[in-house]
């Protein structure tokens, strides 16, 4: 047992007393994860469970929440709270060692729990990946600001910007949805890729070359990485200004920031429109791809109206 360890199983009484949630950061959480009722929900590193009756709502009686921690005092604590809630299960494990069902899980929410595997954060996002059905979404979630979750790990920086962790996120597989990292919280959501392998034809439905290539764009693009971390910036962006009309914010500070979403979102399409010509386009005349060429001619035309 290692010294964090044994730091939370000694602690784990006291936990709740000394660390007092957010209920409306949290009640935030989840009407941005958009979690289905029915999903099978996996609260990774749950601790004393302060997650739990969220996640238990928001899937309802149909669905499942799986507490998981690797701390038996913390999860002692969270079956004492909360073993009320039918839709819950608890299991102890080490999240670097344990076998999770493959493709199992809908939803895996990480409430405070990444700095504790920042080392072995390939490892364990490469697990939780495998652990998510094809569209699965994984929730990366802090209820106090970056730097605040820095200074409690003694200033070393175990939660990285967003784009930083949006990199490893989309390496391995996933699709940035949303990545917000504000004054009061830090909030990724992504969601599993699902590729060719994925999915089950019948003979006769067997792809043509026709058919994969409008499926799977067969011209490269180099920006990818860059325009899922724009638009994930811009999601984020446009989320924060729903909040400020929700508050009552001042008219003329909402159209200042829908001013500087138009801006980005203007930005991100000419990193697009650069991409396509820079590298589909001279593809598709390698190929005498005419019918590209003419999208182009149409993209261009849309943009520029």
């Amino acid at each position: 047992m290692d010294k964090e360890h044994v730091f939370f199983e000694n602690y784990a009484r006291n936990w709740d007393r000394d660390r007092k949630a957010d209920a409306s950061i949290l009640s935030s959480f989840m009407t941005l994860a958009g979690i289905r009722p029915g999903s099978d929900i996996l609260d990774a590193g749950c601790g004393t469970g302060v997650l739990l009756p969220y996640l238990s709502a928001a899937t309802g009686d149909e669905g499942r929440v799986e507490g998981f921690d690797y701390s038996q005092q913390m999860i002692d604590v969270a079956k004492e709270k909360f073993s009320y809630l039918a839709n819950v299960t608890f299991t102890t494990g080490d999240v670097l060692k344990y076998a999770f069902l493959k493709k199992h899980y809908d939803v895996v929410c990480c409430l405070n729990f990444y700095p504790h595997i920042a080392e072995h954060s390939r490892d364990v996002i490469r697990r939780l990946y495998e652990a998510l059905v094809p569209g699965g979404m994984l929730l990366i979630m802090h209820d106090m600001p970056r730097k605040a979750v820095n200074a409690i790990h003694g200033g070393q920086p175990v939660l990285p910007p967003v784009d930083v962790l949006e990199e490893k996120l989309i390496s391995a597989g996933f699709s940035v949805v949303i990545a917000m990292d504000t004054e009061q919280f830090y909030f990724i959501k992504v969601v599993k890729t699902a590729d060719e392998s994925d999915f089950v034809y019948d003979d006769e439905e067997q792809p043509d070359h026709r058919t994969a290539r409008a499926l799977h764009h067969a011209y490269h693009h180099t920006e990818t990485k860059r325009v899922l971390n724009r638009l994930s910036r811009i999601t984020g962006h446009v989320e924060a200004i729903k909040r400020m009309i929700e508050d009552g914010r001042d008219c003329s500070d909402v159209l200042v920031q829908l001013a500087a979403v138009h801006s980005a979102v203007a930005g991100v399409s000419r990193v697009i429109l650069k991409d396509h010509i820079d590298h589909c386009i001279v593809d598709a005349i390698c190929e005498h791809d005419a019918d590209a060429v003419e999208n182009l001619k149409k993209a261009i035309n849309t943009f520029v109206k």
